[in-house]
């Protein structure tokens, strides 16, 4: 029963993936917890195996399309390979065995992205539309800022096992004047060094349940094609609506479990 709900979560996570340029650790992190029964290291170190699948995946098909900002991509990814470094090292010498820091952590987190995504979808629905990227005067320090964006997000990934996406693709939307299909196609290339790093760190540090990280994998493969499709016949605000509750919801379940 255990694989089925991973397959299953698998390809909810690539199906998430595909519509919003994630990894889909948001969605496999709180089921290995809260569905699965695995503990917040194995947790973390599980959905970040899996992950590899869905960013591999997604890119692939994002670079043979043309949606990749390829320096971008490269900068971004290198920050993220000495973040995730890092965020490896802080996650092994201080929280995998302090559950309770993990989990108010991890509780922050689901609550900062849902209040995000709900600002945003407010913002969408007063106006109509999806407000116009501002065009931002950054290019003299562009490279610096994608570097330093790098390494914040694979810093999470070492932390919390997810890509960064979240962050990514409005950053790039709103900052850098990328498309939303570019900033989705250079975000999944972007993580994929230091989430496929992240990930061989966790399963030598045996924070990786192998069955459930293959099964999630496969999954989010097939997910992610079906993702697809499914974009081009869903309302976005209603899909960010959904998982606007779902990360508070997540983020009330994690801070909970600190008054248990």
């Amino acid at each position: 029963m255990m694989y089925i709900i991973a397959l299953i979560s698998g390809g909810l996570a690539g199906v998430v993936g595909a519509l919003l340029g994630v990894s889909g650790g948001i969605i496999m992190l709180p089921v290995n917890q809260f569905i699965l029964g695995f503990s917040p290291a194995i947790s973390i170190g599980t959905s970040l195996f899996a992950a590899i699948f869905t960013t591999t995946s997604g890119a692939y098909g994002h670079f043979r399309n043309g949606n990749v900002r390829v320096k971008s991509a490269l900068l971004i990814g290198g920050g993220g390979l000495v973040g995730v470094l890092l965020g490896s090292y802080v996650f092994k010498a201080y929280l995998s065995h302090n559950t309770a820091i993990l989990e108010m952590l991890l509780g922050l987190l689901f609550l900062s992205m849902a209040v995000r995504m709900g600002r945003e979808t407010y913002r969408e629905w007063r106006k109509g539309e999806t407000k116009k990227p501002q065009q931002r005067a950054l290019y003299e320090y562009q490279s610096l800022l994608l570097v330093l964006l790098g390494l914040l997000t694979g810093t999470m990934a070492g932390v919390f096992g997810i890509g960064g996406g979240f962050i990514l693709v409005p950053v790039l939307i709103w900052y850098f004047a990328a498309e939303p299909y570019e900033a989705v196609g250079t975000t999944l290339l972007a993580m994929l060094p230091y989430i496929a790093v992240g990930a061989m760190i966790k399963t030598g540090q045996n924070f990786v349940n192998l069955p459930c990280g293959l099964l999630l994998g496969l999954g989010a493969i097939i997910g992610a094609q079906l993702g697809v499709v499914i974009s081009r016949n869903i309302n976005p605000l209603f899909f960010k609506l959904i998982f606007t509750l779902l990360f508070l919801y997540l983020a009330g379940q994690y801070l909970s479990a600190l008054f248990v």
